[in-house]
């Protein structure tokens, strides 16, 4: 049996015995259940901190996958970290590249890729 097929198959047992106890059977969210099998950070499981800070990503968090999730997730520790100073420096460059048309931010985003290459 794969690594793969043990964890889903763990997960089915654990999850068919939860169920079945009655006990917490209210509290289960397959939702999350599933994204935790794929190695996942559910939404729901973000600290309300962490929630604050990426709230930008809220729409689309459950669709991204691990790798993307923990580069998101310790950017935004990284920010957190910084000094007030350097946090509303930063808001304020983001808050200037959002009103820039989609052409000026492609060509933005062309020279950031081709000098950091």
């Amino acid at each position: 049996m794969t690594m793969r097929n043990t964890r889903n198959t763990g997960l089915a047992i654990i999850l068919g015995a939860v169920m079945f106890s009655g006990a917490a059977t209210a509290a289960i969210d397959p939702g999350r259940i599933y994204l935790a099998a794929r190695g996942q950070i559910p939404w729901q499981s973000l600290s309300d901190e962490e929630k604050a800070a990426l709230r930008d990503y809220r729409g689309h968090w459950n669709d991204y996958g691990p790798d993307r999730q923990q580069r998101i997730r310790e950017g935004a520790r990284r920010f957190q970290r910084l000094p007030p100073e350097k946090r509303h420096e930063i808001e304020k460059k983001r808050r200037e590249y959002e009103q820039l048309s989609p052409q000026e931010r492609r060509r933005l985003r062309e020279e950031y890729q081709h000098r950091h290459r």
